[in-house]
């Protein structure tokens, strides 16, 4: 293969974890914090980690409340329960895990 290819397909490859390129993402989530606006939500996850998740397409009880919540996942529960770990590490003191599916985002 290719350099060339091998650097193309690498960079698919990180745009096919992003949430806005999943159809259905279900699994265990760690989140780290809700926010009123994406931008928010999307300059935390800068500092901590995780991606913006939109509420209102999700199966959440907040659904249609204009939330948008900093996560990582879905994975495990023990994935996100190491994660929720590293969030409390960076001082994230009420991260929690939680069963999640995000719809289209």
């Amino acid at each position: 293969m290719s350099r060339a290819l091998a650097a193309a397909l690498f960079v698919l490859s990180a745009f096919a974890a992003t949430p806005s390129a999943a159809a259905d993402s279900c699994g265990f989530f760690a989140i780290a914090g809700a926010f009123p606006s994406f931008p928010g939500a999307d300059r935390r996850s800068d500092e901590i980690g995780g991606s913006a998740w939109g509420l209102d397409s999700s199966d959440s009880p907040n659904a249609g409340r204009g939330l948008w919540v900093v996560a990582e996942g879905p994975g495990s529960r023990a994935q996100a329960e190491g994660w929720a770990r590293d969030y409390r590490a960076k001082g994230v003191g009420d991260a929690y895990v939680t069963r999640r599916c995000f719809f289209g985002e």
